[in-house]
């Protein structure tokens, strides 16, 4: 974790290449052999995963390191890496809006991350995820602060019990919509659990290592075959839950922690750009569909998708350079929103 993991840049890539191969047919108009690509859209719990263990292993190293966690720090951290890209986005979107339709009706929920709970989500659709992942930032780190307070066995317990609320939730019927994050955050605790196991069970961890590699094929073919059954419906088979969604990407975490793999220089160097431009990529993608639906929607499905990436990465990387990045390294010039190890060093020299 100290110095970059390529597996961990492979899976973020393959998370939003996912999410862009689904919605990009969706776009396309769904057709009936494409169709189960859209399956591709649970790149956003692979992303959830993902970010549940960035965001637990950093807590938990913190804890580890100063039997403490600054949370203020670690939100405003995570906010700087976070917010200023999706206001500039939603600002961009707000005018567009203005500007091409009447009648519209200002998002205030959007400038608090609330409208995964609206009953209807029709302008900056992908932003539901950015609320899920937003408000649990919120819980998770005061929630692990209050949890130093107990044992790691009961810590364990209490993360399991966080993981499983949001299956009780759905089968209780307890939500208007899946994006809600209380019925969603199964991905999000499943990083942050493997985390946990990471720092406070070290053996346990050693002996999942052992079996990441056999453990993640298997997952991986679980995952394909869900594409297969969407194409041959016969067999009834649904697609899996979002707790089984949260074990299969988990397996897939313990793998890149065990094989930072390697490639040749330039597959390195894409897999790098697209893990670093993921967030970005994300934000934008469903503009450049629509830019690809107005111009080129008759052309082949390849040149559709094809143009489409190009754009989002295109406008990806003004985005990145002009606002993402700059203000993800201006965290070191403030005290309060430097690491922590930054702040002992400073205090050395």
């Amino acid at each position: 974790m100290e110095s970059r993991n390529i597996s961990l840049d492979l899976l973020r890539a393959i998370a939003i290449l996912m999410v862009f191969t689904g919605h990009s047919v969706l776009s396309y108009g769904s057709p009936s052999i494409l169709s189960p690509l859209q399956f591709g859209g649970t790149g956003v719990d692979l992303f959830f995963v993902l970010s549940g263990w960035l965001i637990g292993y950093q807590l938990f190293k913190e804890l580890k390191k100063h039997n403490n966690i600054d949370i203020k720090r670690f939100w405003v951290r995570r906010w700087m890496r976070t917010l200023p890209t999706y206001y500039a986005v939603l600002t961009f979107t707000i005018a567009q809006q203005y500007l091409t339709k009447d009648g519209v009706t200002f998002p205030t929920a959007h400038l608090f991350f609330l409208q995964n709970y609206q009953q209807s989500l029709s302008l900056f659709t992908v932003s539901w995820s950015l609320c899920v992942e937003e408000q649990f930032y919120l819980l998770i780190a005061p929630l692990i602060a209050l949890l130093t307070k107990v044992s790691v066995n009961k810590r364990t317990v209490a993360l399991i019990t966080l993981l499983l609320l949001p299956s009780i939730f759905r089968e209780l019927n307890w939500y208007n919509g899946t994006g809600e994050t209380h019925v969603r955050w199964d991905c999000c605790v499943m990083g942050v659990l493997l985390a946990n196991i990471y720092f406070g069970y070290p053996k346990l961890w050693q002996k999942l290592l052992t079996i990441a590699v056999p453990m993640a094929c298997l997952s991986l073919l679980t995952y394909l075959s869900y594409y297969y059954f969407r194409w041959h419906p016969e067999y009834n088979v649904s697609d899996p839950g979002y707790l089984g969604l949260a074990f299969i990407f988990g397996f897939w975490v313990i793998w890149a922690n065990k094989t930072n793999i390697t490639f040749p220089r330039p597959i390195n160097t894409a897999i790098y750009y697209v893990s670093t431009r993921s967030y970005a990529i994300y934000l934008l993608h469903p503009d450049a569909l629509a830019v690809c639906r107005r111009v080129i929607i008759d052309q082949h499905f390849i040149v559709y998708i094809v143009s489409a990436f190009i754009i989002s990465c295109l406008a990806a990387e003004v985005l990145y350079r002009l606002i993402e990045k700059p203000i993800m390294d201006m965290r070191s010039n403030f005290t309060f929103s430097q690491s922590r190890k930054n702040i002992k060093i400073a205090e050395l020299a």
